[in-house]
């Protein structure tokens, strides 16, 4: 990644590129994954998706890198800027949902989470 300025520190390490074809699928298939993890806690665990909220720092970079996850986002415009970024879905407002979306997706993102209660209230599983 050429410009790491604005990634929040603690996400430095999911900036580095999967090297090979195997861990370039593997990590697209943890994306994939995360995408269909995210619309199912937006839908159904709104009240999860809300506290963790609470718990989330910093601030989006507009980089466009969590609109291409899996595939390109149609809204995405040539220089990776967000159409309709003030009027973007849920799902892509609260993005990331927790600190497992940025271990599963390894955007480098501007975003980063407090760590959770020691009762573990927080927990989606």
């Amino acid at each position: 990644m050429s410009d790491c300025g604005d990634i929040a520190s603690v996400n430095l390490d999911y900036a580095d590129r999967p090297q090979g074809l195997p861990a370039r699928l593997w990590r697209w298939t943890l994306r994939l994954v995360g995408q269909v993890r995210r619309q199912v806690l937006c839908r159904l665990r709104p009240g999860y998706v809300a506290r963790a909220r609470l718990r989330r720092r910093g601030e989006c970079r507009q980089c466009g890198s969590c609109c291409d996850l899996t595939f390109h986002c149609p809204l995405l415009t040539a220089d990776y800027r967000c159409k309709w970024y003030h009027r973007r879905t849920r799902t892509c407002r609260d993005f990331p949902i927790d600190a497992l979306d940025l271990r599963l997706t390894r955007v480098p993102c501007g975003h980063w989470f407090e760590p959770e209660d020691a009762d573990g209230a927080d927990s989606a599983r």
